[in-house]
Protein backbone atom coordinates (compact mmCIF):
# COMPACT_ATOMS: atom_id res chain seq x y z
CA UNK A 1 0.00 0.00 0.00
CA UNK A 2 2.90 2.31 0.68
CA UNK A 3 4.00 2.42 -2.96
CA UNK A 4 0.48 2.55 -4.41
CA UNK A 5 -0.39 5.59 -6.51
CA UNK A 6 -3.45 7.20 -5.03
CA UNK A 7 -5.67 9.97 -6.36
CA UNK A 8 -8.04 11.43 -3.81
CA UNK A 9 -11.54 12.72 -4.57
CA UNK A 10 -12.40 15.48 -2.13
CA UNK A 11 -15.61 17.47 -1.68
CA UNK A 12 -14.42 21.01 -1.30
CA UNK A 13 -14.51 24.66 -2.18
CA UNK A 14 -13.33 25.94 -5.53
CA UNK A 15 -10.87 28.81 -5.41
CA UNK A 16 -10.32 29.62 -9.09
CA UNK A 17 -12.54 31.02 -11.84
CA UNK A 18 -13.93 29.33 -14.90
CA UNK A 19 -11.45 27.51 -17.23
CA UNK A 20 -11.33 29.22 -19.04
CA UNK A 21 -28.34 49.41 -46.51
CA UNK A 22 -28.08 52.67 -50.46
CA UNK A 23 -28.66 54.63 -53.64
CA UNK A 24 -27.70 54.12 -57.30
CA UNK A 25 -28.36 56.41 -60.23
CA UNK A 26 -30.31 54.79 -63.02
CA UNK A 27 -32.36 57.14 -65.23
CA UNK A 28 -35.37 55.90 -67.17
CA UNK A 29 -36.46 57.39 -70.48
CA UNK A 30 -39.45 59.71 -70.24
CA UNK A 31 -42.79 58.34 -71.35
CA UNK A 32 -44.23 59.75 -74.55
CA UNK A 33 -47.76 59.94 -73.16
CA UNK A 34 -49.05 60.86 -69.72
CA UNK A 35 -49.73 57.82 -67.54
CA UNK A 36 -53.17 57.32 -66.04
CA UNK A 37 -53.76 58.72 -62.54
CA UNK A 38 -55.82 56.60 -60.14
CA UNK A 39 -58.25 58.03 -57.62
CA UNK A 40 -56.44 58.76 -54.37
CA UNK A 41 -59.02 60.28 -52.01
CA UNK A 42 -58.06 60.39 -48.35
CA UNK A 43 -59.62 57.86 -45.98
CA UNK A 44 -59.82 58.57 -42.27
CA UNK A 45 -58.85 55.67 -40.05
CA UNK A 46 -60.13 55.63 -36.49
CA UNK A 47 -57.32 55.19 -33.95
CA UNK A 48 -58.94 54.36 -30.58
CA UNK A 49 -56.07 56.00 -28.67
CA UNK A 50 -54.87 58.75 -31.04
CA UNK A 51 -51.71 59.51 -29.08
CA UNK A 52 -50.64 55.89 -29.53
CA UNK A 53 -51.30 55.69 -33.26
CA UNK A 54 -48.47 53.97 -35.13
CA UNK A 55 -46.04 56.76 -36.16
CA UNK A 56 -44.79 57.48 -39.67
CA UNK A 57 -41.20 57.39 -40.80
CA UNK A 58 -40.32 60.23 -43.17
CA UNK A 59 -38.02 60.21 -46.20
CA UNK A 60 -37.11 62.81 -48.81
CA UNK A 61 -35.82 61.51 -52.14
CA UNK A 62 -34.78 62.51 -55.63
CA UNK A 63 -37.48 60.84 -57.82
CA UNK A 64 -35.36 60.92 -60.97
CA UNK A 65 -33.08 58.23 -59.49
CA UNK A 66 -33.56 54.73 -58.12
CA UNK A 67 -33.84 54.87 -54.32
CA UNK A 68 -33.59 52.05 -51.79
CA UNK A 69 -34.90 52.99 -48.36
CA UNK A 70 -34.95 51.02 -45.11
CA UNK A 71 -37.41 51.37 -42.26
CA UNK A 72 -36.33 51.10 -38.64
CA UNK A 73 -38.23 47.79 -38.36
CA UNK A 74 -36.57 46.16 -41.35
CA UNK A 75 -38.78 46.91 -44.36
CA UNK A 76 -37.02 47.66 -47.65
CA UNK A 77 -38.68 50.22 -49.94
CA UNK A 78 -37.55 49.88 -53.55
CA UNK A 79 -38.36 53.09 -55.42
CA UNK A 80 -37.56 53.08 -59.15
CA UNK A 81 -36.94 56.26 -61.09
CA UNK A 82 -40.05 58.14 -62.33
CA UNK A 83 -42.36 56.45 -59.80
CA UNK A 84 -44.49 59.53 -59.00
CA UNK A 85 -47.15 61.49 -60.90
CA UNK A 86 -48.97 64.72 -60.19
CA UNK A 87 -52.76 64.97 -60.53
CA UNK A 88 -52.39 65.79 -64.23
CA UNK A 89 -50.36 62.63 -64.88
CA UNK A 90 -47.02 64.38 -65.24
CA UNK A 91 -43.89 62.63 -64.00
CA UNK A 92 -42.39 64.31 -60.94
CA UNK A 93 -38.76 65.45 -61.16
CA UNK A 94 -38.31 67.50 -57.97
CA UNK A 95 -37.87 66.32 -54.38
CA UNK A 96 -40.58 64.00 -53.02
CA UNK A 97 -41.54 63.47 -49.38
CA UNK A 98 -42.53 59.89 -48.44
CA UNK A 99 -44.40 58.85 -45.30
CA UNK A 100 -44.16 55.18 -44.40
CA UNK A 101 -45.27 52.88 -41.61
CA UNK A 102 -45.60 49.12 -41.24
CA UNK A 103 -47.94 46.86 -39.24
CA UNK A 104 -47.12 43.37 -38.08
CA UNK A 105 -49.60 42.26 -35.41
CA UNK A 106 -53.17 42.78 -34.14
CA UNK A 107 -52.10 45.48 -31.69
CA UNK A 108 -50.58 47.47 -34.57
CA UNK A 109 -53.83 47.17 -36.56
CA UNK A 110 -55.90 48.11 -33.51
CA UNK A 111 -53.93 51.19 -32.45
CA UNK A 112 -53.89 52.50 -36.03
CA UNK A 113 -57.68 52.06 -36.25
CA UNK A 114 -57.44 50.13 -39.50
CA UNK A 115 -60.67 48.46 -40.70
CA UNK A 116 -59.93 44.74 -41.07
CA UNK A 117 -63.42 43.49 -41.98
CA UNK A 118 -63.94 41.87 -45.39
CA UNK A 119 -67.03 40.72 -47.26
CA UNK A 120 -66.28 37.43 -48.99
CA UNK A 121 -69.16 36.70 -51.40
CA UNK A 122 -71.74 37.95 -48.90
CA UNK A 123 -70.09 36.39 -45.83
CA UNK A 124 -68.59 38.71 -43.23
CA UNK A 125 -64.99 37.79 -42.46
CA UNK A 126 -61.85 39.49 -41.23
CA UNK A 127 -58.46 39.70 -42.87
CA UNK A 128 -55.60 37.82 -41.24
CA UNK A 129 -52.48 39.72 -42.19
CA UNK A 130 -49.16 38.39 -43.39
CA UNK A 131 -47.82 41.96 -43.33
CA UNK A 132 -49.17 45.44 -44.07
CA UNK A 133 -47.76 48.85 -44.94
CA UNK A 134 -49.00 52.38 -45.55
CA UNK A 135 -47.09 54.56 -47.98
CA UNK A 136 -48.02 58.09 -49.07
CA UNK A 137 -46.16 60.60 -51.23
CA UNK A 138 -46.27 64.39 -51.46
CA UNK A 139 -44.41 67.19 -53.10
CA UNK A 140 -44.57 70.10 -50.73
CA UNK A 141 -48.26 69.81 -49.74
CA UNK A 142 -49.52 68.35 -53.00
CA UNK A 143 -50.56 64.71 -53.01
CA UNK A 144 -48.81 62.49 -55.54
CA UNK A 145 -49.92 59.38 -57.39
CA UNK A 146 -48.48 56.02 -58.47
CA UNK A 147 -46.96 55.67 -61.91
CA UNK A 148 -48.17 52.21 -62.90
CA UNK A 149 -45.35 51.96 -65.43
CA UNK A 150 -42.79 52.30 -62.64
CA UNK A 151 -44.18 50.76 -59.45
CA UNK A 152 -42.66 50.93 -56.01
CA UNK A 153 -42.19 47.57 -54.27
CA UNK A 154 -41.82 46.98 -50.54
CA UNK A 155 -40.14 43.97 -48.93
CA UNK A 156 -41.48 43.28 -45.44
CA UNK A 157 -40.89 40.61 -42.85
CA UNK A 158 -43.63 38.00 -42.50
CA UNK A 159 -44.47 35.28 -39.99
CA UNK A 160 -45.70 32.87 -42.68
CA UNK A 161 -44.60 31.63 -46.09
CA UNK A 162 -48.10 30.38 -46.97
CA UNK A 163 -49.14 31.04 -50.56
CA UNK A 164 -52.81 31.31 -49.54
CA UNK A 165 -52.43 35.04 -48.89
CA UNK A 166 -53.43 37.69 -51.46
CA UNK A 167 -52.64 41.37 -51.91
CA UNK A 168 -55.34 43.91 -50.98
CA UNK A 169 -55.50 47.69 -51.34
CA UNK A 170 -57.74 49.73 -49.06
CA UNK A 171 -60.06 51.75 -51.29
CA UNK A 172 -59.91 55.29 -49.97
CA UNK A 173 -63.39 56.12 -51.26
CA UNK A 174 -65.40 53.17 -49.93
CA UNK A 175 -63.18 51.94 -47.09
CA UNK A 176 -63.29 48.42 -48.55
CA UNK A 177 -60.38 46.10 -49.24
CA UNK A 178 -59.92 45.33 -52.96
CA UNK A 179 -58.06 42.18 -53.98
CA UNK A 180 -55.06 42.95 -56.22
CA UNK A 181 -53.54 39.54 -56.92
CA UNK A 182 -50.52 37.89 -55.33
CA UNK A 183 -47.36 39.03 -53.62
CA UNK A 184 -44.03 37.26 -54.03
CA UNK A 185 -42.31 35.34 -51.22
CA UNK A 186 -38.61 34.95 -50.50
CA UNK A 187 -37.26 32.62 -47.81
CA UNK A 188 -33.72 32.89 -46.52
CA UNK A 189 -32.16 30.27 -44.29
CA UNK A 190 -30.47 31.75 -41.26
CA UNK A 191 -28.38 28.79 -40.25
CA UNK A 192 -25.55 30.94 -39.01
CA UNK A 193 -22.90 28.90 -37.23
CA UNK A 194 -21.67 30.36 -33.95
CA UNK A 195 -18.56 29.34 -32.02
CA UNK A 196 -19.19 26.78 -29.28
CA UNK A 197 -20.01 28.41 -25.97
CA UNK A 198 -20.05 26.40 -22.74
CA UNK A 199 -23.03 26.70 -20.41
CA UNK A 200 -23.04 29.53 -17.89
CA UNK A 201 -21.29 28.83 -14.59
CA UNK A 202 -23.49 27.07 -12.05
CA UNK A 203 -23.47 27.21 -8.27
CA UNK A 204 -22.10 24.07 -6.68
CA UNK A 205 -24.43 21.89 -4.61
CA UNK A 206 -23.55 19.44 -1.86
CA UNK A 207 -22.98 16.80 -4.56
CA UNK A 208 -20.10 18.72 -6.16
CA UNK A 209 -16.60 17.28 -5.84
CA UNK A 210 -13.05 18.11 -6.77
CA UNK A 211 -10.13 15.87 -7.60
CA UNK A 212 -6.52 16.03 -6.45
CA UNK A 213 -3.41 13.99 -7.24
CA UNK A 214 -1.35 13.42 -4.09
CA UNK A 215 1.38 11.60 -6.09
CA UNK A 216 2.17 14.49 -8.48
CA UNK A 217 2.51 11.82 -11.20
CA UNK A 218 -0.47 12.90 -13.29
CA UNK A 219 0.08 16.50 -14.52
CA UNK A 220 -3.14 16.40 -16.54
CA UNK A 221 -5.02 16.03 -13.25
CA UNK A 222 -3.12 18.88 -11.64
CA UNK A 223 -4.93 21.39 -13.88
CA UNK A 224 -8.25 20.47 -12.24
CA UNK A 225 -7.12 20.50 -8.63
CA UNK A 226 -9.10 23.60 -7.69
CA UNK A 227 -12.14 23.02 -9.93
CA UNK A 228 -15.46 21.67 -8.65
CA UNK A 229 -17.37 19.13 -10.73
CA UNK A 230 -21.18 19.06 -10.45
CA UNK A 231 -22.72 15.68 -11.43
CA UNK A 232 -25.44 15.98 -14.08
CA UNK A 233 -27.17 12.92 -12.61
CA UNK A 234 -25.95 12.02 -9.13
CA UNK A 235 -27.67 8.61 -9.23
CA UNK A 236 -25.38 7.56 -12.08
CA UNK A 237 -22.24 8.94 -10.52
CA UNK A 238 -20.11 6.58 -8.37
CA UNK A 239 -16.80 8.42 -8.26
CA UNK A 240 -14.56 7.38 -5.36
CA UNK A 241 -10.91 7.27 -4.29
CA UNK A 242 -8.99 5.67 -7.12
CA UNK A 243 -5.57 4.66 -8.36
CA UNK A 244 -6.10 6.66 -11.53
CA UNK A 245 -8.42 9.45 -12.63
CA UNK A 246 -9.21 10.62 -16.18
CA UNK A 247 -10.98 13.90 -17.05
CA UNK A 248 -12.25 14.12 -20.63
CA UNK A 249 -13.86 17.33 -21.95
CA UNK A 250 -16.93 16.55 -24.07
CA UNK A 251 -19.16 18.92 -26.07
CA UNK A 252 -21.44 21.65 -24.66
CA UNK A 253 -19.38 22.22 -21.52
CA UNK A 254 -19.75 18.66 -20.24
CA UNK A 255 -16.84 16.76 -18.66
CA UNK A 256 -16.58 12.99 -18.29
CA UNK A 257 -14.77 12.11 -15.06
CA UNK A 258 -13.61 8.49 -14.78
CA UNK A 259 -12.23 6.95 -11.58
CA UNK A 260 -10.22 3.73 -12.05
CA UNK A 261 -9.40 1.25 -9.31
CA UNK A 262 -6.69 -1.37 -10.05
CA UNK A 263 -5.48 -4.21 -7.79
CA UNK A 264 -3.36 -6.68 -9.70
CA UNK A 265 -5.55 -8.04 -12.49
CA UNK A 266 -8.66 -6.43 -10.99
CA UNK A 267 -9.84 -3.23 -12.69
CA UNK A 268 -13.02 -1.23 -12.10
CA UNK A 269 -14.09 2.02 -13.74
CA UNK A 270 -16.79 4.47 -12.66
CA UNK A 271 -17.81 7.32 -14.96
CA UNK A 272 -19.59 10.55 -14.09
CA UNK A 273 -20.81 13.29 -16.47
CA UNK A 274 -20.37 16.71 -14.88
CA UNK A 275 -20.48 20.46 -15.33
CA UNK A 276 -17.91 22.78 -13.79
CA UNK A 277 -19.36 24.47 -10.70
CA UNK A 278 -18.47 27.28 -8.32
CA UNK A 279 -19.16 28.10 -4.71
CA UNK A 280 -21.84 30.75 -4.18
CA UNK A 281 -20.41 34.16 -3.45
CA UNK A 282 -17.08 35.55 -4.53
CA UNK A 283 -15.98 32.55 -6.60
CA UNK A 284 -19.24 32.24 -8.53
CA UNK A 285 -19.51 35.99 -9.12
CA UNK A 286 -15.98 36.12 -10.51
CA UNK A 287 -16.60 33.09 -12.70
CA UNK A 288 -19.81 34.62 -14.09
CA UNK A 289 -18.09 37.94 -14.81
CA UNK A 290 -15.26 36.13 -16.60
CA UNK A 291 -17.77 34.10 -18.63
CA UNK A 292 -19.81 37.13 -19.66
CA UNK A 293 -16.73 39.12 -20.66
CA UNK A 294 -15.49 36.25 -22.77
CA UNK A 295 -18.73 35.18 -24.46
CA UNK A 296 -21.02 38.28 -24.35
CA UNK A 297 -20.69 39.13 -28.06
CA UNK A 298 -21.41 35.58 -29.21
CA UNK A 299 -24.37 35.24 -26.81
CA UNK A 300 -25.91 38.55 -27.93
CA UNK A 301 -25.65 37.58 -31.61
CA UNK A 302 -27.13 34.18 -30.85
CA UNK A 303 -30.09 35.74 -29.00
CA UNK A 304 -30.89 37.86 -32.06
CA UNK A 305 -31.30 34.68 -34.09
CA UNK A 306 -33.58 32.83 -31.65
CA UNK A 307 -36.70 31.54 -33.48
CA UNK A 308 -35.36 32.93 -36.76
CA UNK A 309 -34.10 29.83 -38.50
CA UNK A 310 -35.79 31.30 -41.58
CA UNK A 311 -36.24 34.88 -42.67
CA UNK A 312 -39.46 35.26 -44.67
CA UNK A 313 -39.91 38.31 -46.88
CA UNK A 314 -43.03 39.27 -48.81
CA UNK A 315 -42.81 41.76 -51.66
CA UNK A 316 -45.82 44.06 -51.95
CA UNK A 317 -46.38 46.02 -55.16
CA UNK A 318 -47.74 49.53 -54.57
CA UNK A 319 -50.70 49.99 -56.94
CA UNK A 320 -52.07 53.04 -55.11
CA UNK A 321 -50.61 55.08 -52.29
CA UNK A 322 -52.22 54.24 -48.96
CA UNK A 323 -52.69 50.90 -47.22
CA UNK A 324 -51.45 47.71 -48.88
CA UNK A 325 -52.06 44.43 -47.09
CA UNK A 326 -51.05 40.82 -47.63
CA UNK A 327 -54.04 38.93 -46.23
CA UNK A 328 -56.15 35.82 -46.01
CA UNK A 329 -59.93 36.11 -45.34
CA UNK A 330 -60.68 34.38 -42.05
CA UNK A 331 -64.09 33.37 -40.68
CA UNK A 332 -65.33 34.58 -37.31
CA UNK A 333 -64.70 32.07 -34.52
CA UNK A 334 -67.43 29.68 -33.41
CA UNK A 335 -68.22 27.22 -30.64
CA UNK A 336 -68.88 29.79 -27.94
CA UNK A 337 -71.02 32.92 -27.80
CA UNK A 338 -71.82 35.34 -24.99
CA UNK A 339 -74.16 38.30 -24.60
CA UNK A 340 -72.04 40.35 -22.21
CA UNK A 341 -72.86 42.87 -19.52
CA UNK A 342 -69.41 44.23 -18.79
CA UNK A 343 -68.63 44.94 -15.13
CA UNK A 344 -65.47 45.97 -13.32
CA UNK A 345 -63.73 44.12 -10.49
CA UNK A 346 -66.30 45.51 -8.02
CA UNK A 347 -69.28 44.36 -10.07
CA UNK A 348 -70.13 47.86 -11.30
CA UNK A 349 -71.46 48.01 -14.87
CA UNK A 350 -69.08 49.61 -17.34
CA UNK A 351 -69.54 50.63 -20.97
CA UNK A 352 -66.87 49.48 -23.39
CA UNK A 353 -66.11 50.67 -26.92
CA UNK A 354 -63.62 49.40 -29.51
CA UNK A 355 -64.07 45.84 -28.25
CA UNK A 356 -61.97 43.24 -30.02
CA UNK A 357 -61.16 39.56 -29.62
CA UNK A 358 -57.74 38.16 -30.49
CA UNK A 359 -56.86 34.50 -30.80
CA UNK A 360 -53.24 33.97 -29.85
CA UNK A 361 -51.08 32.74 -32.74
CA UNK A 362 -53.56 34.25 -35.23
CA UNK A 363 -52.59 37.53 -36.87
CA UNK A 364 -56.08 39.03 -36.88
CA UNK A 365 -58.66 40.54 -34.56
CA UNK A 366 -62.46 40.40 -34.47
CA UNK A 367 -64.51 43.50 -33.65
CA UNK A 368 -67.72 43.18 -31.62
CA UNK A 369 -70.38 45.70 -30.61
CA UNK A 370 -72.86 43.22 -29.07
CA UNK A 371 -72.61 39.42 -28.75
CA UNK A 372 -69.07 38.01 -28.72
CA UNK A 373 -68.35 34.81 -30.64
CA UNK A 374 -65.25 32.84 -29.73
CA UNK A 375 -63.67 29.42 -30.04
CA UNK A 376 -63.36 27.76 -26.60
CA UNK A 377 -60.43 25.69 -27.89
CA UNK A 378 -58.38 28.79 -28.78
CA UNK A 379 -56.23 30.93 -26.53
CA UNK A 380 -58.48 33.99 -26.37
CA UNK A 381 -57.93 37.59 -25.33
CA UNK A 382 -60.77 40.14 -25.24
CA UNK A 383 -60.32 43.82 -24.58
CA UNK A 384 -61.98 47.18 -24.99
CA UNK A 385 -61.80 50.77 -23.74
CA UNK A 386 -63.86 52.36 -21.00
CA UNK A 387 -65.43 55.81 -21.39
CA UNK A 388 -62.29 57.33 -19.86
CA UNK A 389 -60.07 55.24 -22.17
CA UNK A 390 -58.87 52.76 -19.59
CA UNK A 391 -58.07 49.29 -20.94
CA UNK A 392 -60.45 46.56 -19.72
CA UNK A 393 -59.68 42.96 -20.61
CA UNK A 394 -60.12 39.28 -19.90
CA UNK A 395 -57.61 36.60 -20.83
CA UNK A 396 -57.92 32.93 -21.67
CA UNK A 397 -58.29 31.71 -18.08
CA UNK A 398 -61.28 34.04 -17.60
CA UNK A 399 -63.12 32.50 -20.54
CA UNK A 400 -63.43 29.20 -18.65
CA UNK A 401 -65.87 30.82 -16.22
CA UNK A 402 -68.16 32.11 -18.98
CA UNK A 403 -71.42 30.40 -19.87
CA UNK A 404 -71.63 29.61 -23.58
CA UNK A 405 -75.04 31.21 -23.86
CA UNK A 406 -76.71 34.03 -25.77
CA UNK A 407 -78.56 34.98 -22.57
CA UNK A 408 -77.18 38.10 -20.95
CA UNK A 409 -74.46 37.47 -18.40
CA UNK A 410 -72.05 39.57 -16.43
CA UNK A 411 -68.48 39.49 -17.64
CA UNK A 412 -66.06 40.69 -15.00
CA UNK A 413 -63.28 42.66 -16.71
CA UNK A 414 -59.82 43.46 -15.40
CA UNK A 415 -59.41 47.22 -15.65
CA UNK A 416 -55.95 48.71 -15.95
CA UNK A 417 -56.14 51.74 -13.69
CA UNK A 418 -53.04 53.55 -14.89
CA UNK A 419 -52.77 55.64 -18.02
CA UNK A 420 -50.96 53.96 -20.89
CA UNK A 421 -48.46 56.33 -22.48
CA UNK A 422 -46.61 54.15 -24.97
CA UNK A 423 -47.05 51.19 -27.30
CA UNK A 424 -44.94 49.16 -24.88
CA UNK A 425 -47.35 50.02 -22.02
CA UNK A 426 -50.30 48.54 -23.92
CA UNK A 427 -48.28 45.49 -24.92
CA UNK A 428 -47.35 44.78 -21.28
CA UNK A 429 -50.96 45.08 -20.14
CA UNK A 430 -52.46 42.81 -22.76
CA UNK A 431 -49.74 40.41 -23.80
Amino acid sequence: MKNRTKIIVVVGVVIIALLSVRNCSCNRPKKATKPEVSNNNFLLTNPPLPLLDIPYQKFEIDPTKTNVLYSKYGAKINVPADAFLDKEGNIINDKVQLSFREFYNPLDFYLAGIPMNYNDNGIDKVLESGGMVELTAKQNKDELFVNHSSKIKVDIKSWTKSKDFNLYDLDKTTGKWIEKGKDSISVFNKNKIFPTVPPMPIIATENAFKIADDTKMFPEIEGYKDVLFEPINISKCNISDATEMIVKPLENGIFEVTSIIKYGSFRKENKCLCYLAFEAGKDYNYAMKTYQNKYAKILNERNLHINEEEKILRTLAINNFGFVNCDYPKSYPSGGEINPIYVDENGKTIVLHNVVLVEKNTNAFFRYSANVKYNPSSNNLLWGLTNDNKIAFIKNADFVALRKSTSKQKVRMHTHKEKVNTYEDVMKVLF
